[in-house]
């Protein structure tokens, strides 16, 4: 969703893609034809339309943006040249177009008069794919029953689901999003602007502080449940065409965007797949390129595997992938995990107790305790990485957070032998605390050799605690493919923010856009055989390791 996603490894390789093609095949280089499709309201959106030079009908690659239609230019060229007529156009209210701008809303509505647009020309056989990413794939979705066939990569169908996962207000990556994309252009926002917003208080004064009122932005904290407001901007479930939808492990879709998939179950094409890779939103916190695109997959695989499909030709995906319909790759371990089901069958719950002194193992410890920490609103636990927009996300080191008190951290040995999670993560928490309204917040971690501290997945949920009283919750940690190495240990941290990533609860039972007084917090974790607080983890079984 970030406005400069250039650095994609899927839009970066279709340009690739388009200057090669154009420097061999310039004389087949497309038609270009700049027009505008009127819509049901007369709104004029403007749109770029690349028709092949070989005479005949053509399946055709449409592309909704919000980030201007020009600098997608090579993606039209680049499927032109494959015999594919493009269809590029700027969203109601962003760039040339028409009308005003506000988010997710009108997608729906605007991409089906684009379509049957598209469908009445004289160059268009009738057949029409999906392409994009972020924003991009959402526009997928919104009309993905009267699509032919989808690629929504980094993309998903239920705004609420991203906004609000498991409750939780994803302020990071909401104010990112939402601020430097509200005017018709691009906003210029300084790093520092934005990151002052994350700290206002009421968080509805963060728009008009740092650019002017956004409407959007005041109902998308006016709506903290999902009501019939994110209604509107939810269409999972809806297609019947083949999807290939590409996620991230640490990317801002990925839990709404296993849903989306799993979704499609009652209607389900078989042709239908869900690849997984280790990609994050925005620029990583370290380096890792996973075993480069021998190992996490070549896009240039993926738009030749598109050309051919939109195409109607049967084709297994790529190699690295697994032709499965579930396509997973397994961090560290640097390879796919191909399965029919989701979780695999392969993957086992294994649960790991707490207890005192660390202890963290599949051992239930014999004798009940507790741990205590207290969380102050004014000085909340630091998000490193994450599955946050922006840069510095996805993997990143966490030691800085090793000596604050607002937590519970636990550790297993040292391991002997590789572990494989690969599947969702939860936790079976037995809590109490003095505030009734609160946030737990559980983070998955690999303590290297050295010490360095790496975030596997994070998850958390709004809890209502009970004052001396130890009651069980169970938070969903997000999913995740990852390998722990022989020498390294797993640790999980237990806390009760991650900002920015999250908003942080002031503990007030307010409404977060007009909350400013802050509670601090006495948070209670419960050990031993009669509340025996848990991590349920995905452990992979393979035959030959």
């Amino acid at each position: 969703m970030m406005t400069d996603f250039l650095k994609s490894p899927f839009r970066s390789t279709v340009w690739l893609v388009g200057i090669v093609l154009l420097v061999f095949s310039c004389f087949l280089r497309p038609n270009k034809i700049e027009t505008e499709i009127i819509m049901n309201d007369s709104v004029r959106l403007s749109t770029n339309v690349y028709i092949p030079k070989s005479k005949g009908k053509y399946p055709t690659i449409l592309l909704r943006t919000p980030y201007n239609k020009e600098i997608e230019s090579l993606v039209g060229d680049a499927f032109g040249i494959k015999g594919i007529a493009v269809v590029i156009q700027d969203v109601r209210g962003k760039y040339k177009s028409g009308g005003e701008f506000y988010p997710f809303i009108n997608e729906r509505e605007d991409g089906l008069k684009t379509l049957k647009w598209i469908r009445n020309e004289s160059w268009s056989n009738g057949v029409v794919c999906g392409w994009g990413t972020s924003y991009c794939g959402f526009t997928q979705w919104a009309i993905s029953d009267s699509l032919d066939f989808l690629v929504p990569l980094l993309a998903g169908a239920d705004i609420y689901d991203f906004m609000y996962p498991d409750g939780l207000f994803s302020l990071q990556s909401a104010f990112i999003w939402g601020l430097t994309n509200a005017s018709r252009t691009s906003n210029d926002i300084s790093q520092d602007k934005l990151k002052k917003s994350f700290s206002m208080l009421p968080l509805s004064i963060a728009d008009d502080s740092t650019i002017r009122d956004i409407s959007y932005i005041n109902d998308w904290l006016a709506h903290e449940s999902d009501d019939a407001y994110w209604g509107k901007m939810n269409h999972r479930g809806l297609g019947r065409a083949p999807v290939l939808s590409i996620a991230g492990w640490y990317d801002i879709f990925l839990k709404t965007q296993i849903e989306d998939f799993q979704f499609l179950a009652t209607n389900e094409h078989p042709d239908s797949h869900l690849v997984i890779g280790p990609f994050c939103h925005g620029t990583q916190g370290i380096e890792n390129d996973y075993g480069g695109r021998k190992k996490t997959g070549n896009p240039l695989k993926i738009f030749l595997y598109t050309a051919k499909k939109v195409k109607g030709k049967k084709i297994k995906l790529p190699s690295p992938l697994k032709d499965k319909k579930y396509n997973l790759f397994i961090m560290g371990r640097n390879e796919y995990f191909g399965s029919d089901n989701w979780p695999p069958h392969e993957s086992h719950r294994i649960s790991y107790y707490l207890g005192p002194d660390n202890h963290f193992s599949t051992e239930k410890y014999p004798s009940d305790g507790l741990l205590i920490f207290d969380y102050d609103p004014m000085d909340p636990y630091p998000s490193f990485g994450g599955t946050a927009l922006g840069d510095k996300v996805g993997p990143a080191e966490q030691n800085d957070n090793t000596n604050r008190t607002d937590q519970v951290n636990f550790e297993t040995n040292i391991l002997d032998e590789p572990m494989i999670l690969l599947g969702p993560v939860s936790a079976s928490l037995w809590l109490s605390g003095n505030t009734p309204c609160t946030d737990i917040i559980v983070c998955l971690q690999d303590v290297f050799p050295d010490g360095k501290i790496v975030n596997i997945q994070e998850g958390g949920a709004k809890v209502q605690l009970i004052e001396e009283n130890p009651t069980k919750y169970d938070i969903s940690v997000w999913a995740t493919g990852y390998q722990l190495d022989t020498g390294h240990k797993l640790r999980v941290a237990i806390t009760s923010s991650w900002f920015p990533r999250y908003n942080r609860n002031l503990n007030n039972c307010s409404p977060i856009a007009d909350a400013v007084e802050s509670v601090k917090a006495r948070q209670v974790v419960y050990y031993g055989p009669e509340t025996p607080s848990c991590l349920n983890l995905p452990v992979l079984e393979l035959k030959n390791r």
